[in-house]
This record gives structure tokens, C-alpha cells and sequence, in this order.
């Protein structure tokens, strides 16, 4: 494959992946991911689409990443302190300091018109190519039918996760619970992933999360998800708190972005709209699975501010992290599917491995 490419002040045809091969040979990765990843802009490839899901991968086993806070969380002002429950600004007014400020004293913060209804609806239609390839390799239509949008994703052998090391129509483990949930996960979609990280480059998201975090971040394979939840689906939701199951000492945010209009005639979430300081016990009182939590423990919880029920139009946004509490919200009169995109973003130097690291 040829490709025009500058660096330098030399140009002439080039090999986008052997360039970045040479970058990784000289311990360059994060200059290998970002040479590829602008190369892929300019002229989208399967293949470079693949090896950057594989150098993405690798290269936090290869990076010694330090925070520039050197305790957490840093200090913040409390910026919305006249605000009742959840605060909600528009994208122009996004930074971060009203992000720190939101997550860390409200517990999260609605960002209205986030992305554009162009970009929101590119994006379902790259959620549908995941789920259409996805389902086809299932049911054992040949793999490479499948690409770029089904690649699925190979975890290091360093890790010894054993369910991301091979690939088994038969045997899926939690993609199979994903993909049930109305969900397929970004990291086995080379080109839908690639396509996020264009849009988050394109609307500042990275920057800002780089900002809020303290280092660039990088994103998990588990939790960085694809997301078509069918109207009319299973009601008897989980009330949770990530940070139940992501292990201590982490740093996170979540972006979850709605690319359909949501909260009315098609599904959403439910959310205790304050910050939470403790984990929340699980599996108790008669929580419906071993993992959530129960609904008297959520009104105990939320006493002084009940849960709301989250309404957005396609293109809104919220960010929060691992201490927010919430479930997805499926009512009877709920009668369209939700698209949404759900994007976990760690920071490095203390990222929860099991979780599977991309460095964005």
C-alpha cells in the first residue's frame, strides 16, 4: 500500500504502518499512534485501522505515564453551588474546570449539543456496521467478511485474559453479555473506533479529558462501548457504581454521548443526581444481581435528592465517573431504540489493567 505522507520536510510515498513500525522499534509508540491515526484520516485503511487497535493496546506496557496531580482528587471550586442536582451547559461553555467542578461537588455534568446531528448520525450509522458484522460472525460467516468494522480485539499475553486471546463464535464470555445488554464494544470495530477518536479530536474531548486527568488518557476495552438498546428490553435494571468493580485508586470519566433522542419514547438512565463519596454496598437487601445495588439502598443513597430520569436529544452528552450511581432506564412506553456511545477514559499511571488499556 502506498500512501503520499509528510513529516519532516520530506515527502514522497511512504508506508504509513512501516513508518510506525520503525516509531515502536525506537520505543516511540505514542508517536507511532498518532503518525498512523493521522495517516488513517487521510486515507482510511482496514489495515492501519488494525494495527492501530494493536499499538493502542500495547503501548502502556511500554510507557512509564505520570500524572501531573500528585494527589487525587485535586482541589476544585465548587462553580455550581446554586445548582440542584445535576448541572447542564452547553458545549460552548465546556472546560475544564466546570468539568472538574461538576463531577467532583454535583456528581456529573450534562453538556447539551456536545456533537452536531451530522456527526451523531454518522455515528449510528457506524454503530449499525459493528452490530450487522458482528452478528454475522456469530452465526460463522468468515471473519474477514466482517472487516473493517468486526476485527475482534486480542488482549497482550501479558495480561492472561484468557477471553480476549482467541476468538470463538461458541464462546464469547462478556462480549456475548455486551452484545445481549444492546451493546458491541468499540475495540472489536477498527474503523468505528477509529472514527471516535477523529470525532473526539474533532470537538477538543481528548484535550479536555487529558486536562481533567492530569495525563493523556487511555480508554477500556470493557467499558468503551457501542450501544443500540431496544425499546420494550428487559426493565429489571442494575443500580450501580463502577467504581464497585474497577478496583481502588483509579482516576476515570465516562463520556456517554446520546446519538438518539432519549429519556421519553426510547430508553435512558436513571441517576442519583449528587456526588457520592463511598461505594455503595452490593448484592444486598434484594438487589436483582450479585453486582448492583439494591433500591433501598439507592433511596437511602438519595434521601435529600431522588434519582432523576435523564432526558437528552441526539448530540447531548454527560461525564461522570466511578463513584456515580445510576442503571439504564426501560419503561413500557418507551417504543424507539437508543443509540449512544459510552466511552471510559482512565488515566495511566493507574490504570486497572484487567480493564484492557487503549491509549488514545
Amino acid at each position: 500500500m502506498a500512501f503520499t505522507w509528510r513529516f519532516g520536510k520530506k515527502s514522497g510515498p511512504t508506508d504509513p504502518i512501516a513508518h510506525a513500525e520503525r516509531l515502536v522499534q525506537s520505543g516511540k509508540f505514542l508517536q507511532a499512534i498518532d503518525s498512523l491515526t493521522q495517516a488513517n484520516s487521510a486515507s482510511p485503511s482496514p489495515a492501519v485501522e488494525a494495527r492501530l487497535i494493536e499499538l493502542r493496546h500495547e503501548a502502556l506496557f511500554h510507557l512509564s505515564p505520570k500524572s501531573s496531580f500528585p494527589t487525587w482528587p485535586p482541589a476544585t471550586t465548587n462553580l455550581f453551588s446554586d445548582v440542584v442536582g445535576i448541572p447542564e451547559i452547553s458545549r460552548d461553555e465546556l472546560n475544564v474546570e466546570k468539568l472538574r467542578s461538576a463531577i467532583l461537588n454535583n456528581g456529573s455534568l450534562i453538556v447539551r449539543n456536545l456533537i452536531t446531528p451530522s456527526e451523531a448520525q454518522a455515528a449510528i450509522d457506524d454503530v449499525n456496521s459493528s452490530f450487522e458484522k458482528y452478528d454475522d460472525a456469530i452465526v460463522g460467516k468468515p471473519l474477514e467478511d466482517s472487516a473493517p468494522w468486526f476485527v475482534p480485539f486480542k488482549s497482550s499475553e501479558q495480561l492472561g485474559v484468557t477471553e480476549f486471546s482467541a476468538w470463538s463464535p461458541e464462546d464469547q464470555g462478556s462480549r456475548h453479555w455486551v452484545r445481549d445488554g444492546g451493546g458491541v464494544l468499540a475495540a472489536d470495530s477498527p474503523r468505528t473506533f477509529s472514527h471516535l477518536i477523529e470525532l473526539f479530536q474533532n470537538n477538543s474531548i481528548i484535550s479536555l479529558i487529558q486536562a481533567y486527568l492530569g495525563e493523556r488518557p487511555a480508554l477500556s476495552v470493557k467499558k468503551t462501548t457501542l450501544r443500540r438498546v431496544a425499546c420494550g428490553g428487559d426493565t429489571a435494571n442494575g443500580w450501580h457504581q463502577d467504581g464497585a468493580f474497577l478496583g481502588e485508586g483509579i482516576r476515570t470519566i465516562n463520556l456517554w454521548i446520546a446519538l438518539t433522542d432519549c429519556g421519553v419514547d426510547a430508553p435512558t438512565m436513571d441517576m442519583v443526581p449528587k456526588r457520592l463519596h463511598e461505594i455503595a454496598p452490593t448484592g444486598t437487601h434484594g438487589a436483582a444481581f450479585d453486582w448492583s445495588v439494591s433500591r433501598e439502598i439507592v433511596d437511602e443513597c438519595s434521601a435529600d435528592l431522588p434519582p432523576v430520569r435523564l432526558q437528552f436529544k441526539a448530540g447531548d452528552a454527560i461525564l461522570f465517573d466511578e463513584m456515580n450511581l445510576h442503571c439504564t432506564a426501560i419503561a413500557p412506553g418507551m417504543t424507539k431504540d437508543r443509540y449512544a456511545i459510552e466511552a471510559w477514559f482512565f488515566a495511566p499511571s493507574c490504570y486497572p489493567m484487567n480493564q484492557l488499556p487503549l491509549m488514545v
